[in-house]
């Protein structure tokens, strides 16, 4: 039994639990619908931080909060879009 729990406490990426506050990144490519995972340009072509628009009802629309789970040996963390996973050891 403590062979086991010393193999799987080893093996298992799920030491650490919980969600960490992550600035959005800038919406790329062409947008046709709203996005709530990126940070919206009032202009395509111009890469100018004063024309993002924000959304200022809670004061937190410019972070998104991630999940993320880790281990010894690997650490994985959910996509920006909140899809899927991204792991690495």
């Amino acid at each position: 039994l403590a062979l086991f729990l010393a193999v799987s406490a080893l093996t298992t990426s799920y030491w650490c639990e919980g969600t960490r506050k992550v600035v959005k990144p800038f919406c790329t490519g062409v947008v046709t619908t709203r996005q709530s995972f990126c940070i919206m340009f009032n202009s395509s072509n111009i890469n100018d931080t004063r024309l993002v628009q924000y959304i200022w009802e809670t004061g937190e629309d410019k972070y998104v909060m991630r999940k993320f789970h880790t281990g010894i040996w690997f650490s994985c963390e959910q996509n920006i879009n909140m899809t899927g996973e991204k792991c690495r050891s």
